[in-house]
């Protein structure tokens, strides 16, 4: 391959990333937001995004989001490993792929072991967003990339403090807020992907 060509391969790819990560996530925000207008009771509030995989109206709406959400991270994790990002942040981003299923298999409301499976594989998910946020920051770190974080750590902070029984029952938005920051994250990354290519 020439030098020319370089360049134009690695923008090429940089811009499909970014355009995969755009419409995949957008597609899964419509979803959730489908999930919402049908149902946005207390119940969903205390139980977070989880509710939507039990409760039977949503059920078809959070397979399709996580099915959509699950093909652009996997794609998006194998152009990361093809641009030399550690492997832990593309390697994670699979991870979060897989768990979203683990969580559609494991519904909470069927039994203790099920339950826990589940809050382990949402812990578990997380922590490996928070490990692409943070690799993000330490790989470009901008107003962007840092207010993407911050988002992150907000909703984060919001979900955490709603799983104890302190009546504080804000689990939904901040999951939601979370999954924002998140996003929000992955598409900066297509930015600082381009950087390590040297095409910007």
């Amino acid at each position: 391959m020439t030098g020319v060509d370089e360049p134009s391969q690695a923008v090429l790819v940089e811009t499909q990333t970014r355009h995969l990560l755009l419409v995949t996530q957008l597609l899964f925000f419509f979803s959730l937001a489908w999930c919402l207008i049908l149902n946005h009771s207390q119940t969903a509030e205390n139980d977070g995004i989880s509710f939507y995989g039990v409760y039977h109206q949503t059920v078809p709406l959070l397979i399709g989001g996580y099915g959509v959400a699950f093909v652009g991270l996997w794609r998006t994790s194998t152009h990361f490993k093809s641009a030399g990002v550690p492997t832990l942040t593309w390697l994670g981003l699979r991870v979060i792929a897989v768990l979203l299923f683990v969580l559609l298999a494991t519904p909470f409301n069927q039994g203790a072991f099920l339950d826990w499976t589940h809050m382990v594989a949402g812990v578990l998910g997380a922590i490996f967003q928070l490990e692409v946020a943070l690799q993000l920051v330490r790989e470009s770190r901008s107003f962007r990339t840092v207010l993407g974080l911050a988002v992150l750590l907000i909703g984060g902070g919001i979900a955490a403090a709603s799983l104890p029984d302190w009546h504080f029952e804000y689990l939904l938005q901040g999951e939601i807020i979370f999954q924002v920051g998140f996003s929000w994250c992955l598409v900066e990354w297509t930015y600082a992907l381009a950087q390590r290519m040297n095409v910007v």
